[in-house]
């Protein structure tokens, strides 16, 4: 193969990953917790970022959430809101409230004009994933339409099909990070079939092949695209979608259409 043609075959690609308008569910800022390689990407730095791999809007998280405290890191992503793209949009980190709970944190007041979802970690911060426990967060989530995201290590699949099934308004979004969501398909695809809520995010899943094969028994309106940028590298998440034996238009919708719908419906 020479050059040219190398060259003129990645011109093609890289135009057709520019028609999928990407709005990526999964964008990280700070400093990235179990990839140690991972370069940091600061606010300034985000649009060009998302601009090398034609990713024009998306939902952003901070690792501070994680690595100090959920305060820490929505502070964090409060404190560089004028930095970001106009279609770039915060996810926080939500705690079940003690009282007299301190610092910014969902569920203490209005949402912040740019979050456009919640972030649980029942399992680095100590909580059961539980109605009982989380119940009153959930309730303030579905009032205001905002979507709830999970680390599929975070959980274990009875707590989140009980979640899901108490709360059926409540859009969840089970993100296949931080490991490979590899020898959990019973128990996720087993919850696409129970869960009509609950949504899947693609950066871990295991090739186009298993993109199409949700997209056929579930419909593409189930996927939501995300990179884990900077932790992983976007174009094998995006390639996914590109070679997924699935219609354009079922393409579109898991490249963008879905994540915009369910940031339009925000009521902050």
């Amino acid at each position: 193969m020479t050059d040219r043609l190398i060259a003129q075959i990645a011109s093609e690609r890289r135009a057709r990953v520019e028609s999928l308008d990407l709005f990526d569910a999964n964008l990280w800022l700070g400093e990235p917790d179990y990839f140690p390689l991972a370069e940091p990407i600061a606010a300034n730095g985000l649009r060009e970022a998302m601009g090398e791999y034609a990713i024009r809007g998306g939902l952003v998280s901070h690792w501070d959430g994680i690595r100090l405290s959920p305060q820490d890191g929505n502070q964090a992503l409060r404190d560089v809101d004028g930095a970001f793209p106009p279609d770039v949009w915060t996810v926080w980190v939500g705690l079940p409230l003690a009282p007299g709970e301190q610092g910014p944190l969902p569920a203490t007041g209005a949402a912040h004009p740019r979050m456009r979802g919640v972030r649980l970690f029942p399992r680095i911060h100590h909580f059961q994933l539980s109605p009982w426990v989380v119940g009153s967060l959930c309730e303030w989530c579905v009032s205001r339409r905002l979507p709830v995201f999970l680390w599929h290590t975070e959980i274990d699949w009875e707590g989140l099909h009980g979640l899901a099934a108490a709360f059926p308004e409540l859009t969840i979004v089970l993100d296949t990070q931080w490991q490979k969501i590899l020898y959990h398909n019973r128990d996720l695809f087993s919850l696409l079939d129970a869960c009509g809520n609950v949504l899947v995010e693609s950066s871990n899943l295991l090739g186009q092949d298993f993109v199409a094969w949700v997209v056929r028994h579930w419909g593409a309106r189930r996927i939501l695209f995300g990179s884990f940028l900077p932790a992983a590298d976007p174009y094998s998440a995006i390639g996914m979608i590109l070679d997924a034996d699935i219609s354009a238009e079922e393409k579109a919708l898991i490249a963008g259409g879905n994540a915009r719908a369910i940031v339009r419906q925000v009521r902050p």
